[in-house]
């Protein structure tokens, strides 16, 4: 659980931060470089089309898929024990701010167990991206999600 943690906070971090692209303890790598910047591949969702947002399922994520934007990070390091969480993809969700209990909208396009954790890599409506703990998200409803789309 302690390298989970550390895992969480490394992609906080490099979420967070610009122009680093590689951890030193462990070896969760989020590309932020300037050629991603190029690419336009974080820019806002429509939420009219939110189960559009392209995603990558039954597999972890690689590098090549961080750079297309289809995931938020991905390991490298083969001795990290991590698996893909069965589930479809994307979800729409609730980040839940355990301090202010506030709650903000997300597309979830990545899940995955790592070691004893679940870790999920979402893109917020406006175009930022970020990861969590799957417990720190509300997967929205059918009806939650006709509410908040207005479809």
């Amino acid at each position: 659980m302690t390298k989970s943690i550390l895992i969480i906070i490394s992609l906080f971090l490099l979420t967070n931060c610009s122009d680093n692209n590689k951890t030193s303890d462990n070896a969760v790598t989020n590309d932020t470089t300037s050629d991603m910047a190029d690419t336009n591949l974080w820019t806002a969702i429509d939420i009219k089309s939110w189960d559009k947002t392209q995603v990558i399922t039954d597999r972890v994520a690689t590098e090549d898929d961080v750079k297309k934007g289809l995931a938020v990070y991905y390991i490298d390091d083969n001795s990290v024990d991590h698996s893909p969480y069965k589930t479809t993809l994307p979800k729409l969700a609730y980040l839940i701010n355990a301090d202010t209990k506030k709650e903000e909208l997300v597309i979830v396009i990545q899940i995955e167990i790592v070691q004893k954790d679940t870790v999920a890599g979402f893109k917020n409506i406006d175009g930022r991206k970020g990861a969590c703990m799957l417990y720190e998200l509300k997967f929205l409803n059918d009806e939650k999600i006709k509410s908040v789309t207005g479809q």
